[in-house]
Order: structure tokens, then C-alpha cells, then sequence
């Protein structure tokens, strides 16, 4: 099976727009200390309680939407749509990354409770040619708002080799998808 495959296209136009704010970026950024994602600034916008940081962040929780939400309402509509097309039972995290031109994610694996128990689902928000998701054996350079189903136990990177920021939004949901082995 590839370690990802197309789900379904959605509306980021209105996100794309709002997303062009650097100053929402980069508020909690703990993974870029311990992780292979240096290069990027990221927004939490559901995720374990932030008061929870610290060594058993990633273990059993129930996600809850941080006040970042406020400001980017149009991650709702968005998540809301995908947990319709994926017969979502149960959201996750919601994880916005940006990197900038040249950056690049190293080749890592995802680990711990939440990305063992949740589906992943790639939406590229914006994503100029050149920005690649790559995998050992598939490289993605998708358009913006085309979603993508993506296992994160197999080895994944990322580089921009775009002239622009790439930014892409993470939505993990527990849904009957993969245990039905549904493809688009």
C-alpha cells in the first residue's frame, strides 16, 4: 500500500488568506527542540491541553482547541468537511506548519499515543511547485486544498524548494476510513 493516497479536494482559499499572518506562528514551538522540524514555524490549534507540556505530552489525551482558534475560525469549516468525507468518530490534533523557501523537514517517523491511534491527513494550504512531501518511494508536490491520507509510521520529509513559504495543515481524526480500507 503507498504511504499516502488522495482523499478529496476541499475550499483553503479563505484559510490560505488568513494564514499569510506571520504573527500567529510560533507560539509553542517545542518540536522544533526535539525534532526533525527545525526549519519550520508551526500553530497548535488543537492538541493536548498546553498546560500538559512536558515529558508525557504526547501520552493519552483527549485534544481540546486552543484560543488560537479565535483567531482562525476558518480551520473549522475545513476540519468539519473531512470529518465528513472520512466518517470521522473522533478529532485529534490540528497542527498548521509553515516553512519558508529552502527549509526542509528531516526524514523522521512519527511517534507516541496520538500518532499511533489517529488517521493523518496532509491539507496543503499553500504549496508552490518545488514544495515536496516526500517518502522513500512517493514524492507529493499537490496543489492547495487537495487532501491526502498519509501513514506517519513510514519515514516522510519534507523541502520547500519553492521562491515561497509552504504551508500545510495536519488534521488528525479517528474515523471507520482506514478500517475499511476505503480509497478515493
Amino acid at each position: 500500500m503507498a504511504p499516502a493516497f488522495r482523499v478529496v479536494d476541499l475550499d483553503v482559499t479563505a484559510l490560505a488568506e488568513r494564514l499569510e499572518d506571520t504573527s500567529l506562528y510560533g507560539k509553542y514551538d517545542w518540536r522544533k527542540e526535539k525534532y526533525a522540524h527545525r526549519d519550520m514555524k508551526d500553530i497548535w490549534v488543537r492538541y493536548n491541553h498546553p498546560d500538559n507540556i512536558g515529558e508525557h505530552f504526547n501520552d493519552e489525551h483527549t485534544s481540546v482547541w486552543y484560543p488560537i482558534i479565535k483567531e482562525i475560525p476558518e480551520v473549522l469549516p475545513v476540519c468539519t468537511a473531512l470529518m465528513q468525507v472520512v466518517n470521522g468518530e473522533r478529532l485529534g490534533g490540528v497542527l498548521i506548519t509553515r516553512l519558508p523557501p529552502g527549509g526542509k523537514i528531516a526524514r523522521h517517523v512519527d511517534e507516541g499515543w496520538h500518532a499511533g491511534y489517529y488517521d493523518k491527513f496532509f491539507v496543503p494550504i499553500k504549496n508552490e511547485p518545488g514544495a515536496l512531501f516526500c517518502w522513500d518511494d512517493l514524492t507529493l508536490e499537490p496543489n492547495p486544498g487537495e487532501v491526502w491520507q498519509f501513514d506517519n509510521s513510514v519515514p516522510h520529509w519534507v523541502e520547500n524548494n519553492s521562491t515561497e513559504d509552504r504551508i500545510a495543515m495536519i488534521v488528525c481524526i479517528k474515523s471507520m476510513w482506514s478500517a475499511l480500507n476505503v480509497s478515493a
